[in-house]
């Protein structure tokens, strides 16, 4: 999970360079934590889906700002668990 949580952070501080590897997975994506607006959560969502091949619906609680760092790599990593044993199955 460790792989996915760089990955993301690297991908949040394109976006917002103040964000670093140390940032609280605690955080909410949005509003009082990452500040990460509608458009760059979508982005973010794009781009896991393309290099994990975790596919995140907007609707999923894990995919909106109230969300924390924590609770959305842990998605992601059931996301790509997933899809790879359906891969295998």
């Amino acid at each position: 999970m460790s792989d996915i949580r760089s990955f993301v952070i690297g991908i949040i501080s394109e976006i917002s360079p103040d964000v670093t590897d140390d940032v609280s997975d605690d955080l909410p994506l949005g509003p009082g934590g990452l500040e990460l607006e509608s458009l760059a959560l979508v982005e973010l969502l794009v781009q896991v889906e393309h290099e994990f091949n975790a596919k995140i619906a907007d609707e999923d609680p894990a995919a909106q700002p109230t969300a924390t760092l924590g609770e959305f790599v842990a998605a992601v990593a059931q996301a790509r668990d997933s899809a790879s044993a359906e891969a295998t199955a």
